[in-house]
């Protein structure tokens, strides 16, 4: 070691001479100067948190950032400064990276940046944060210290939250005729859906007749986001009475969304909702479930009770060929029609439903009361429900039912409800049941400004009919009040209250019972909406307060 020692020593001085030797100017010799540093300040008020959906959190898969500005005080510009952060707490799935900055100058300002990215893995929680600027020479920022919460992963929830199924002419949905499927996609979840698409799969035997298309895509649903679909369909001959429909649902992540069959039944009206419960760890955004039908014409109460000794007529008029059509006509009776199979027990061979029924087909149905209560005599039971038009005589006061085939101006063209409660109340029967959500003022459904008759736009206060026999008649309205629609619930808002009170009692109400909470939830909704309808209970004149008690089944 020391001979090597001694040979590069000896190489280094004979390098020096021979540098001296040649040089032609005597060797400079360099001073060091001082150095001048960068004085690094945080500027008041700049500091700041910024995140993709302002919500103030460390989301999962979000990309955020701390901003803040900074002032060179010093005299020396600074140089290779670093904005370097540590941070701790619930810190999975969270990555932050040191910032170099450029070169400050002397009295400059600088926005320094800190971004913040997350992963799937990101967990709920918050972390402590600090961040500094270091300057090379230790004249950096002061520390910031800040606490942020954290939020794991929020995921969308694509389904479909209601179907609707109806015929197009009658509510009935049947084959070789157009019937439409509506059904409401929505996410019911906290996270963005995107690239959505809805499929609509059908069986061989049936079509698309026209709607929405088969492959539909939605670009995004945020949270509690819905869209509504409409599909016109027809079933040929050879189509099975019951089959499924089905939609297949997809979204970007090919995880968050739910397919769903919709049952279809040929011969009946049908509605139903497909729920599903969202357990969620946040309320950021309250979902509300929306749907395409009443609250009153989901869930119906199934009973296992036969009631095999009651009748009952149904006519939903809504579409009218000379006069204004009623709104939700044909949904009341399709509806009615399910409590009494459903909920009353009575067997599908003793209801008569008639949709847009003419002044013939109404008389015919009371002939077919009449002939079944000769052979069951007084142990039958009749329901006769009446939804659509009710027109007054202008002469005399009288009221009269409005077929579709009926013209307004022309009382002829009607059913008289004296007549009506006549052939009814001298049936041989136990009792009498009629609900007639109707009003025999002028004035139609729809707003109770359009008028039927003449009259100079004046309502008419008409005598609304006696009862007969066994006979207990429930009314919309009375004198020259209008029966009037609910447009949330899709019923005239007399038979919503009807139905609702069937569904809250599965049917196990007195007569007593049903009318007092029609009358008074009617009266309530319809003067907060400014427009006051009263129901009316009126039993035969025949008839002792036994009537009180009686009930549907």
């Amino acid at each position: 070691m020391t001979r090597i020692y001694l040979i590069l020593t000896c190489i280094f001085n004979v390098v020096v001479l021979l540098a001296q030797s040649n040089a032609s100017q005597p060797m400079n010799f360099y001073i060091v100067k001082e150095i001048i540093p960068a004085v690094l300040d945080v500027i008041p008020g700049t500091l700041e948190f910024v995140d993709q959906d302002n919500n103030n959190v460390i989301d999962a898969n979000e990309t955020c950032k701390i901003r803040f500005q900074i002032s060179n005080t010093g005299r020396g510009e600074g140089y290779g400064c670093v904005a370097r952060t540590t941070f701790t707490g619930t810190t999975q799935g969270v990555s932050i990276s040191d910032v170099n900055l450029p070169i400050i100058p002397v009295g400059g300002k600088q926005w320094v940046e800190v971004p913040i990215r997350t992963n799937s893995f990101t967990q709920t929680g918050e972390i402590a944060l600090t961040i500094v600027v270091d300057e090379p020479n230790g004249f950096g920022t002061d520390p910031i210290k800040s606490t942020i919460g954290t939020h794991e992963l929020k995921t969308p929830y694509i389904s479909i939250v209601s179907h609707h199924l109806s015929g197009v002419q009658s509510g009935i949905v049947e084959k070789r005729k157009p019937f439409n499927l509506q059904i409401i996609v929505q996410n019911t979840d906290q996270g963005l859906g995107e690239d959505i698409n809805v499929n609509i799969k059908l069986p061989e035997t049936i079509k698309r007749y026209g709607g929405a298309g088969e492959n539909i895509v939605i670009p995004s649903l945020k949270a509690g986001e819905s869209r509504t679909f409409e599909y016109e369909l027809i079933a040929n001959q050879e189509a099975a009475e019951q089959m499924n429909i089905q939609i297949a649902l997809s979204e970007k992540h090919g995880r968050y969304a739910k397919s769903a069959d919709i049952p279809l039944k040929f011969g009946q009206h049908i509605g139903g909702n497909i729920v599903m419960n969202v357990e969620r760890n946040d309320h950021e955004v309250e979902i509300q479930e929306v749907s395409l039908i009443s609250k009153v014409d989901k869930d119906i109460p199934v009973t296992n009770k036969k009631n095999s000794n009651t009748f009952a007529v149904i006519i939903a008029n809504e579409d009218y060929q000379s006069v204004a059509d009623v709104p939700f006509a044909l949904n009341d009776g399709n509806i009615f029609r399910e409590y009494c199979l459903k909920t009353l027990g009575i067997p599908e061979k003793q209801i008569k439903y008639i949709p847009n029924a003419t002044g013939n087909q109404i008389k015919a149905q009371v002939g077919w009361l009449k002939t079944i209560c000769e052979v069951f005599g007084e142990d039958a039971q009749i329901i006769f429900y009446y939804s659509g038009h009710g027109i007054p005589d202008e002469r005399n006061k009288t009221a009269y039912l409005l077929p579709v085939d009926g013209i307004g101006t022309d009382v002829t063209t009607g059913y008289k409800l004296d007549d009506l409660y006549t052939a009814l109340g001298n049936i041989p029967s136990k009792n009498v049941t009629v609900f007639m959500d109707a009003c025999f003022s002028g004035n139609t459904r729809k707003d109770g400004k359009e008028m039927l008759v003449a009259a100079k736009g004046v309502a008419i206060k008409t005598r609304s009919g006696m009862p007969q026999g066994n006979m207990v008649v429930f009314s919309a309205a009375q004198g020259d009040e209008t029966a009037y629609p609910d447009y949330e619930e899709k019923h005239g808002m007399f038979t919503y209250y009807l139905l609702k009170k069937l569904q809250e009692t599965e049917g196990y109400v007195t007569l007593q019972e049903l009318g007092e909470f029609i009358i008074e939830n009617v009266r309530k909704k319809s003067v907060v909406n400014g427009k006051l309808q009263t129901p009316c209970v009126t039993p035969s004149a025949s008839l002792d307060a036994s009537w009180r008690g009686w009930k549907l089944k």
